[in-house]
């Protein structure tokens, strides 16, 4: 074999070797976490932008690390306030969102936005816990500049509770902070990590919220269904208890379900409350 082939051969055992350090976790030593969960996101679908922008909605772009689709729906009826939806890790981000924060408005006229984070929904970037933060931080702000709400509520999904965390943060260290917070099936860490052979043998991205969670943020309350099957009630718990927060469980409530649970929506139009 020539000097070329056996530098060559050799390249590739150290990469092999390297990627094998990885997948074993060396010398990573995290706690465990739930996941390793997949990065969902997906383009917006050929259609989409008209069935999103139907009923008074408008699609923006967002400047700052990364360019974020903005899906807004401005208030009515003299309301001044607005509600932030950020959401959980999955294709069709912006109209999940859409529904739930209808949900959440339920007639009153406040002003509705959802910001897709990097690899969602056309939003520039790749998915990272990094990225979440700076991407929901760019968001608020670019809402506060943009529609001068009199009030700012945050709510948080799954994934989404660790940009509504994040987004709270720079709120209150940019002196606005905001009205309340609401966390649906949160955690206290998670890993995620990309589709394919690369994401079963890279390192998954680590979310962690407990340095997010402290006491000193707005009003929050933090609601989990008792049957989640991806993120246990306990996250929730412990989040709640670092935040100083109320906790509400639902039983026979799943994940993604406790987006539609009427008693969940209830409790979290409650926190929306002056």
């Amino acid at each position: 074999m020539s000097r070329a082939r056996w530098f060559v051969v050799a390249a590739l055992l150290v990469g092999a070797l390297g990627v094998l350090s990885v997948k074993l976790g060396w010398p990573d030593r995290r706690e465990p976490a739930p996941g390793p969960f997949v990065y969902d996101g997906a383009p917006l679908p050929p259609g989409a932008e008209a069935r999103l922008t139907a009923g008074g909605w408008t699609l923006s772009d967002v400047a700052g690390p990364f360019r974020q689709r903005a899906l807004a729906r401005p208030p009515s009826g003299g309301e001044t306030r607005w509600v932030v939806f950020f959401g959980g890790n999955g294709p069709g981000y912006l109209d999940e969102a859409r529904g739930v924060l209808e949900s959440l408005d339920a007639g009153r006229g406040l002003g509705l936005a959802a910001v897709a984070p990097p690899g969602f929904d056309g939003s520039e970037g790749a998915p990272s816990p990094e990225a979440l933060r700076a991407a929901s931080e760019a968001a608020v702000r670019w809402l506060v500049t943009t529609h001068q709400p009199s009030a700012l509520y945050l709510v948080g999904f799954s994934m989404g509770s660790h940009a509504a965390l994040a987004a709270a943060h720079a709120l209150a260290h940019d002196g606005k902070p905001a009205r309340s917070l609401v966390l649906m099936a949160p955690f206290t860490r998670m890993d995620v990590t990309d589709k394919g052979l690369w994401g079963r043998l890279r390192l998954p991205d680590r979310y962690d919220n407990l340095p997010l969670a402290i006491s000193g943020l707005p009003p929050a309350r933090v609601l989990h269904g008792l049957a989640d099957p991806a993120l246990p009630p306990a996250h929730g718990e412990e989040v709640a208890r670092r935040l100083g927060a109320s906790f509400q469980s639902f039983p026979g409530v799943g994940h993604s379900e406790l987006l539609k649970h009427p008693a969940a929506l209830a409790e979290a139009r409650a926190g929306l409350e002056p």
